[in-house]
C-alpha cells in the first residue's frame, strides 16, 4: 500500500536551456561557427517553448553537422533532456551516458547523472533488474561525485527507490536514511521519511519504523500522507505488542473523514479488539466495515470475521446473522460459515438444525477444507440426540473410513470410542480406543482416547487395567486439560482397591483445581474417606467439608456427613461432630445410616461429657433399631453414660440388659467391669468385687485387667480392707509397670500405707509417684507429702527441692498454696530470709485470699524482721493484724514483732499501740513477759519513764529467765537515767546476783555482766560529787566492786575490757 512518487520537480529544472550557454567567442576558446550557433539557438528556443520533438530534431541536426563544435556536449545533453520529456528513455539515456563518458567533468554532469538515473529507472520491461541496477549506479555516482551537490538529496531518494524496486530494502534504507540524516531541509524530506518508515515496516523493523513515523507526524502535520502515516504508526505499535494503544490509534484514523484507507484501519482496529478478547466489539467493527465499505477488498473477510468474533463472544444471534450472509453469498468460505453455524446449533441444543444444515452444505462443500468438519458436525448432532447415538457412532466411523488421513479423522475415531463408552458398549470402546492409539499415537486426542479405554476397563470391573491406564495418562500427559479429572478417576480406582495412601497421593492436590461441583464432591469424599481410613482425621475433615460445600445434597452426602462427624470426633471436635451428625439425621430422614448416626451422636455426647444427651441418643437406637448391629453397643454406651453421669442405678440396669440379652457378645466381659464400677459407686462393694472378679476370670488383656484391679483396690479401700487393697494395687503395678493410671494407683497405695500406719512405705510410694510420673496431676501432692516428711525430719534442703517440685507441678489451689507457703518456711528455717521472703510474696500474690494467706503475711513480716527491714516488716505485720492467723501464738508474735519493728523503725507510738494489745487479748500467752518488757521499752522511748519502770518490773516478775533479767536491768537503766543512783544500783544487783546467780543460763549471764558494769558506773559517776572523803571512798570501793564483778565473774564478756579500764582509773584516785 505504498504511495507512488512523481518526479516533476527535477524535470522542470532540467527542461530549460539558457542562451547564455553559448560560450563567448574569444581568441583562446574554440569558437562555434555562426551556422552552428544558429542551429543551437533554434533548438534551444524549441525546447524552451515545450516543442521537445522539434528541439530533439534540431539537437540531432546540430550533433550531426557540428560534431566537433564546443557546444556539442551541451547539445547532446539537451537532446537527452528532450527525449526524456518525450519519454524516449532509451535515447535519452544513451545521450546522457555518451556525454558523461566523453567528459566526466562535463559542467552539467550532475544534471546528466540525475537524468540518466531517472531514464534508466523509467524504462519499462518485463525484467527491470538491469535498468534499475543502472539507474541506481547513476544515482550513486551523482552522490559519490557531488556529495554536496544541488541534486544530491534527489539522487539519494531515487537511489533508495531503485534499490527498493530491486527488493534491496536494507540498501534502500541506507539511501533514505542518509537523505533524512544529511539533508534535513530537502524538499523530498517528507517523501523520504515516508519511504524510510514503510521500508523499515516491510523489513519488520517496527521500532525503527515507528520512530520514523513519529518524526514524520511531528514535522509534516499538513501532509496528504499524514493520516496514512498515523495508521502505519498504529501498525508498529501493534507489532510492538501494545495492542490496546494500537486499537485506539486505528480507531482514531478510521474516524478521519475522507481517509481512503479507512476500511483498512477499521479492519486492523477490529483485529486488535479481537486480540484483546473484546470479541463483541471486534464483531461490531467487522460488521461496520462490511456495512460502511461495501466495495472494500476486505469485505468478505470482514463478514466471516464478524461471525467468528460474535461466535467467540457467545453472541450466537449476531454470529448467525453474519454466518448466514456468508452462506447465502455462496462464496468459498460458505462451508466454514456453515460449520460454525452448526456448532452454534449444537451449543444451543438444536441438534436437528445442525444435522439439517450440515446435510445441506456437505454436497456443496466439494474440495472445501471444511467438508469433514461438516460431516463431523452431522455426527455430533446425532450424538446430541440420545436416541440416535448409535447413528452418531456410525457417522464417526464413516469419517474414519472415508477420510482416514484427514486431520479430523483422529477426532472422529476418538468420538466413536467415547460414544461406545457412553452407550455402554465397553468392549467396542476398548476396540476403537486401541485402533486410535495404534494409528494416531501423536494426535492431540491420544490422552482423551486413553481415558476412554481406562474408563471402559473401570466399567468392566478391570480395576488393575483401569489403574494402569490412568497412571499412563498421568505420567505422559501432564499438560492435558482433563489431567485432574483423570486423577480423580485414578483415586476412585485406588479407593475401590483399598489403596488408601495411593488414593490420597493422587487426590489431595487434584481436588484444589476441580471445577464441577459434583466432581469436587466426589473427589473430596474419596480423599476424605481414604484419609479417614488411615486415621488422618484433620485432613479427612477438611476434605469432607469441602465435599459437602461443593454439593450439599450429592448422592453420598449422608455418608459424607457421617465420615465427617467421625473425623471431627477423631480430632476431639465434639461439638462440631455432634452438629454434623445431627444435620445428617435432620436433612436425610430416609437415610439407611440413621441407626449408626444416632449411635455416633451418643458417642460424641458421651465424649463431650453430656451424658444425659448421650443416654437419649443410645435410647433412640435401642428403641427404634433393636435388631441393628449397633444395639448392643448402644446398651453399652448408655451404661457408660449413666456411669459417667453418676446415674449409677441406670448404668447397672443398662449393663445388666446387655449381659442378659446379648450373652455371647464380645462386650460382655467389659460390661461386667463397667457394672462393677457402677456398683462400687453405689457402695454395693461386695457385688462390685464379684463383677471385677468375673471380668478378671475372662483373662482380659491390658490395660483392662489393670483397670479391673484398680477398681477392685478402690472397693477394698472403701471396705477398709487396706491389707487386701495394698496387695491388689501392688500386684497391678508389678504386672503392668506401664499402666496409664499408675500414678492414681500409687496415690491410692500411698494412702493405703498411711492408713496401715506405714509412713515410710507411704512416703516411698508418694516419692515413686513424683519421680515416675512427674506429669501427673497427682505429682504435686505426692511431692508435697514427701516434702512434709523431709521437713518434719529436719532435712530442710531436700524439703526445699520437694516443695519446689510440688509448687511447679500443682494446679492453682490448696496444694500449690501449701507448697509455696511451706517452701518459704523451709528456707526461713535455713535462715535464707531473702529467698523465703520471695516465696511468701509469691504465695500472697497468687493466693491473696487463700487459707494460708494470713500465715503468709505473718511470715513475710518475720522475714523482713530478720532482714532488719523494720519499716517493711511493720507494714507486713500491720497487714497481718487485719487478716490474722488462726494460730493465737502467730497473732501474739504479729503484735510483738510488729511492735518491735515499729520501735526499731523509730515509730514508738505505733510500737506501744501494738504491744498494748497483747496483754489485753492474750493474757495467758507465754510471750506475755516479753510483750510487757517491749511495752515498757516503747514507753521509755516516749519518755514515760515511770510507766516504763512498772512494765519492766512486771516483766521481771513474770519471767525468771532472760526476759526477766533484761526487764530488771532496764529498771536500773531508767533509775540511772533519773539519777536515782542507789535505787538503780539495787536494781542492777538484783540482776547480778539473782535469776540463778552463778548458775544462771548464758542469756541471763549476758545481762548480769552488763548490770555489773552499769552498777559500777552508777557509783563512779557520784564520786566527783561526794560530800566528804569517807563518802568518796565508799563510792570508789562500790564502783571497784562492781567492775571487778564483771572481770571476775564474766571474763569472756565484751564489757570486761571496759571494766578493766574503769578499774585502772579508779586505782589512780
Amino acid at each position: 500500500m505504498r504511495s507512488l512518487f512523481a518526479f516533476a520537480a527535477f524535470l522542470l529544472l532540467a527542461g530549460a536551456v539558457s542562451l547564455t550557454d553559448c560560450p563567448a567567442q574569444d581568441n583562446e576558446t574554440p569558437k562555434s561557427s555562426p551556422e552552428a550557433l544558429t542551429v543551437y539557438s533554434d533548438a534551444a528556443s524549441f525546447q524552451n517553448n515545450g516543442e521537445f520533438a522539434l528541439s530533439a530534431e534540431e539537437w540531432e541536426k546540430f550533433l550531426k553537422e557540428f560534431p566537433k563544435d564546443p557546444l556539442a556536449p551541451k547539445a547532446r545533453h539537451y537532446a537527452g533532456v528532450c527525449y526524456l520529456q518525450l519519454k524516449a528513455y532509451d535515447k535519452a539515456a544513451d545521450h546522457f551516458e555518451t556525454v558523461l563518458k566523453a567528459d566526466p567533468k562535463f559542467e552539467l554532469a550532475e544534471d546528466a547523472f540525475l537524468n540518466l538515473g531517472w531514464c534508466r529507472y523509467s524504462i519499462q520491461a518485463e525484467d527491470r533488474t538491469e535498468t534499475l541496477t543502472k539507474a541506481g549506479e547513476a544515482f550513486a555516482a551523482l552522490v559519490r561525485q557531488f556529495p554536496k551537490g544541488k541534486y544530491t538529496d534527489q539522487a539519494l531518494f531515487y537511489l533508495g527507490e531503485a534499490l527498493y524496486a530491486l527488493k534491496k530494502k536494507p540498501e534502500a534504507i541506507g539511501a533514505y536514511r542518509k537523505l533524512v540524516d544529511d539533508h534535513p531541509k530537502s524538499s523530498l524530506r517528507s517523501d523520504a521519511l515516508y519511504a524510510l518508515g514503510v521500508t523499515y515496516e516491510e523489513e519488520q523493523e517496527y521500532a525503527e519504523a515507528g520512530a520514523i513515523y513519529d518524526l514524520f507526524l511531528k514535522e509534516f502535520a499538513d501532509s496528504a500522507l499524514y493520516t496514512e502515516v498515523r495508521m502505519r504508526k498504529a501498525e508498529t505499535v501493534l507489532q510492538a505488542g501494545d495492542v490496546e494503544a494500537a486499537e485506539k490509534m486505528f480507531g482514531e484514523v478510521a474516524g478521519v473523514d475522507g481517509f481512503v484507507s479507512a476500511d483498512h484501519a477499521v479492519f486492523r482496529q477490529a483485529y486488535c479488539a479481537a486480540k484483546l478478547e473484546k470479541l463483541d466489539e471486534a464483531g461490531k467493527l467487522y460488521a461496520k466495515l462490511a456495512t460502511d465499505f461495501p466495495e472494500s477488498t476486505y469485505l468478505s473477510d470482514a463478514i466471516i470475521s464478524a461471525g467468528r468474533s460474535f461466535y467467540r463472544a457467545n453472541d450466537f444471534a449476531n454470529a448467525t446473522t453474519w454466518f448466514q450472509k456468508t452462506i447465502d453469498a455462496g462464496r468459498s468460505d460458505a462451508s466454514e460459515a456453515a460449520h460454525w453455524q452448526c456448532r452454534i446449533y449444537l451449543q444451543n441444543n438444536e441438534p436437528a438444525k445442525a444435522i439439517t444444515l450440515a446435510q445441506q452444505q456437505i454436497p456443496k462443500a466439494g474440495e472445501s477444507t471444511f467438508l469433514v468438519n461438516l460431516e463431523l458436525d452431522e455426527a455430533d448432532g446425532l450424538y446430541a440426540i440420545p436416541d440416535r447415538r448409535e447413528d452418531s457412532l456410525a457417522g464417526y466411523l464413516k469419517i474414519v473410513s472415508k477420510h482416514g488421513d484427514h486431520e479430523l479423522a483422529a477426532q472422529a475415531l476418538y468420538n466413536a470410542a467415547f460414544t461406545a463408552l457412553e452407550i455402554g458398549k465397553y468392549d467396542d470402546g476398548l476396540k476403537h480406543a486401541a485402533a486410535f492409539i495404534t494409528k494416531y499415537s501423536e494426535d492431540r486426542f491420544l490422552p482423551d482416547t486413553k481415558y476412554v479405554a481406562a474408563d471402559c476397563n473401570l466399567k468392566l470391573g478391570k480395576h488393575e487395567a483401569a489403574e494402569a491406564g490412568y497412571r499412563d495418562l498421568l505420567a505422559n500427559h501432564k499438560e492435558h486439560a482433563e489431567y485432574d479429572s483423570w486423577r480423580v478417576r485414578l483415586g476412585l480406582v485406588l479407593y475401590l482397591q483399598k489403596k488408601y495412601e495411593d488414593a490420597i497421593a493422587v487426590l489431595q492436590e487434584t481436588v484444589k483445581e476441580l471445577k464441577q461441583p459434583g466432581q469436587i464432591a466426589e473427589g473430596q469424599f474419596l480423599l476424605g474417606a481414604s484419609q479417614f481410613q488411615l486415621e488422618q482425621f484433620e485432613a479427612a475433615a477438611q476434605s469432607l467439608i469441602a465435599a459437602i460445600a461443593a454439593e450439599p445434597k450429592w448422592r453420598q452426602a449422608d455418608e459424607t456427613l457421617l465420615y465427617l462427624s467421625r473425623a471431627q470426633r477423631g480430632l476431639n471436635q465434639l461439638d462440631v461432630a455432634k452438629k454434623t451428625v445431627s444435620k445428617l439425621i435432620t436433612d436425610f430422614p430416609e437415610s439407611a445410616l440413621l441407626d449408626q448416626a444416632n449411635f455416633r451422636l451418643g458417642e460424641y455426647n458421651y465424649a463431650s461429657g453430656d451424658y444425659p444427651a448421650a443416654t437419649a441418643a443410645y435410647d433412640t437406637v435401642i428403641s427404634n433399631w433393636s435388631d441393628s448391629i449397633f444395639a448392643p453397643y448402644a446398651y453399652f454406651g448408655k451404661g457408660w453414660s449413666s456411669l459417667k453421669g453418676k446415674q449409677f442405678p441406670v448404668g447397672i440396669e443398662s449393663f445388666t440388659s446387655l449381659i442378659d440379652n446379648f450373652a455371647d457378645h464380645t462386650l460382655i466381659p467389659e460390661a461386667y467391669l463397667a457394672r462393677g464400677m457402677c456398683r462400687r459407686q453405689t457402695a454395693d462393694l461386695e457385688n462390685a468385687i464379684k463383677d471385677f472378679d468375673a471380668f478378671l476370670k475372662t483373662n482380659p488383656s491390658q490395660p483392662q485387667k489393670s483397670d479391673a484391679l484398680y477398681e477392685r483396690g478402690l472397693a477394698e479401700v472403701a471396705l477398709k480392707k487396706f491389707d487386701q487393697a495394698t496387695a491388689t494395687l501392688e500386684s497391678l503395678l508389678a504386672e503392668n509397670k506401664e499402666y496409664a493410671s499408675a500414678a492414681n494407683v500409687l496415690y491410692e497405695l500411698g494412702w493405703a500405707y498411711t492408713n496401715r500406719n506405714q509412713p515410710d512405705n507411704a512416703v516411698a510410694t508418694f516419692a515413686k509417684l513424683a519421680t515416675d510420673h512427674p506429669g501427673s496431676s497427682l505429682a504435686a501432692e505426692a511431692n508435697l507429702h514427701v516434702a512434709e516428711a523431709q521437713y518434719a525430719k529436719g532435712e530442710l534442703a531436700n524439703a526445699v527441692k520437694s516443695y519446689e517440685a510440688a509448687k511447679s507441678k500443682a494446679e492453682p489451689g490448696e496444694v500449690a498454696e501449701r507448697a509455696a507457703h511451706k517452701l518459704g518456711w523451709a528456707l526461713f528455717r535455713q535462715e535464707k530470709y531473702d529467698a523465703a521472703l520471695a516465696e511468701f510474696d509469691a504465695q500472697l500474690k497468687a493466693y491473696a485470699d487463700g487459707s494460708l494467706a494470713p500465715d503468709g503475711l505473718f511470715m513475710k513480716g518475720e522475714c523482713l524482721y530478720k532482714l532488719k527491714r523494720y519499716g517493711d516488716a511493720l507494714e507486713a505485720f500491720t497487714a497481718a493484724t487485719k487478716k490474722p492467723s488462726a494460730d493465737p501464738q502467730k497473732q501474739v508474735l504479729t503484735l510483738l514483732h510488729g511492735g518491735q519493728s515499729a520501735g526499731l523503725d523509730g515509730n514508738w507510738q505505733t510500737s506501744l499501740e501494738m504491744l498494748e494489745q497483747i496483754a489485753t487479748k492474750f493474757p495467758d500467752t507465754p510471750y506475755l513477759a516479753e510483750a510487757i518488757y517491749e511495752r515498757g521499752f516503747a514507753k521509755q522511748n516516749l519518755k514515760k519513764l515511770d510507766e516504763a519502770v512498772k512494765d519492766y518490773e512486771q516483766a521481771a516478775e513474770l519471767s525468771r529467765g532472760e526476759v526477766g533479767a533484761r526487764g530488771q536491768f532496764m529498771v536500773g537503766e531508767v533509775l540511772f537515767e533519773q539519777k536515782k543512783f542507789d535505787a538503780a544500783i539495787r536494781a542492777f544487783k538484783r540482776v547480778m546476783y539473782g535469776y540463778g546467780g552463778e548458775q544462771a543460763p548464758d542469756d541471763v549471764k549476758q545481762w548480769q555482766a552488763v548490770a555489773g558494769y552499769e552498777a559500777g558506773r552508777c557509783a563512779e559517776v557520784q564520786i566527783k560529787s561526794a560530800s566528804d572523803a569517807s563518802a568518796k571512798a565508799k563510792l570508789i570501793a562500790d564502783a571497784k566492786s562492781s567492775f571487778s564483778y564483771v572481770v571476775q565473774r564474766h571474763p569472756k564478756h565484751d564489757k570486761v575490757q571496759q571494766a578493766k579500764e574503769q578499774l585502772s582509773k579508779l586505782d589512780k584516785l
